[in-house]
């Protein structure tokens, strides 16, 4: 174990640490919305609940969790990156997903980094590459609200109206700024890396070129991993698997979402849903810490409120959603992690695509 935990920085105490303030941030998030809406109004949709939605629940995980493998293994062979095997990408993707109770300080984009340059990813590349897969991640849920947002403004489904043209306004201008700086006009220039390299001193009059250096150089990598986003897009039949995984992931994602509220008898039309869900989601990419437990819960109950499902139910319903998308993949990451020393080796050996 101890190679294990010299590659992520594992750490019993915290994981254990981190685990228990995870519980101690809901329990006072639950806390908190009680004295919002009632408890009385809580305990009764809590009474009402209906168990069977639960392997709904679990369908829409497993489905999520079958998408996004696909869909990392796919991405990530963009332009001769390494071709995973389906076992490795499962195996890095489990310990990513669950990587805050398995007491890592990597966090789920170290975790693909440090995969990535195992594998024989230069630095600069594999953070791209970690940038990109990201990106593509983000775009498939961004489409999906922008386009939410327009069926409700026809009329469709019931969102406020801020919410609706915040989405309606962030995409297209996202879309248009990623087309702009990745156009072979520009993108050579864009994301070339600064020429000289700056240490940080103790000299505080060095400080300010060396935030420019590094600001240039994460900016050129930034531009660097939109790039492999166009280039994957451009060949959609040769990276089918990225093009359809990451749909798949947030349908399964959403789906458990759908189906913890038909638990508590709730129902809501599908573009509200991803609206509520998107805007909620936002929160995650935020460092909190505990893997965001008690603010995610939050944003995802007060957004499902906004669309208008009653507070209790949707806090509940909220609370079965983290149990399989939080709670479950504890398992299946520790038993990842426990194998890391293999997976650590193998990665070396991992062949690359046609850079074609």
């Amino acid at each position: 174990m101890a190679r294990d935990t010299e590659i992520f920085g594992l750490d019993r105490r915290k994981a254990i640490v981190t685990g228990l303030a995870a519980i101690v941030l809901v329990v006072g998030l639950v806390a908190i919305v009680g004295q919002v809406t009632s408890f009385h109004d809580m305990l009764r949709a809590l009474r009402r609940g209906d168990e069977s939605w639960f392997p709904v629940c679990l369908a829409g995980e497993l489905l999520a969790y079958a998408g996004y493998i696909v869909a990392y293994r796919d991405a990530a062979r963009v332009d001769g990156g390494p071709c995973f095997t389906l076992w490795t990408s499962t195996r890095i993707v489990a310990i990513g997903f669950g990587a805050f109770v398995a007491g890592s300080s990597a966090g789920t984009l170290g975790l693909d980094y440090w995969a990535l340059h195992r594998a024989g990813e230069k630095p600069h590349r594999a953070a791209r590459r970690v940038l990109a897969l990201n990106t593509i991640e983000w775009a498939v849920l961004a489409t999906l609200a922008c386009v939410s947002a327009v069926v409700c403004l026809a009329g469709r489904g019931a969102a406020p109206l801020p919410m609706e043209l915040v989405w309606l306004a962030i995409v297209p201008a996202c879309v248009g700024a990623a087309l702009w700086v990745s156009s072979p006009a520009r993108a050579g220039r864009l994301s070339e890396l600064p020429h000289e390299d700056v240490d940080l001193a103790r000299d505080p009059r060095t400080w300010l070129r060396w935030l420019w250096h590094a600001g240039r150089a994460g900016f050129a990598d930034a531009v660097g991993g939109v790039v492999i986003v166009r280039h994957l897009l451009a060949r959609p039949r040769r990276h089918l698997g990225a093009v359809l995984g990451f749909p798949l992931y947030w349908a399964g994602d959403i789906l458990t979402l759908y189906a913890a509220l038909r638990a508590f008898g709730e129902h809501t039309a599908a573009a509200p849903l991803v609206l509520a869900y998107t805007t909620a989601y936002v929160v995650t990419a935020l460092p909190l810490p505990a893997g965001g437990a008690g603010g995610i819960e939050a944003g995802v109950a007060f957004s499902l409120n906004a669309v208008g499902i009653a507070l209790a139910p949707a806090l509940l319903a909220t609370l079965v959603y983290r149990v399989f998308t939080l709670w479950l993949p504890i398992g299946p990451a520790l038993v990842a992690v426990s194998r890391v020393k293999a997976l650590d080796e193998e990665l070396p050996d991992v062949p690359h695509a046609d850079a074609a």
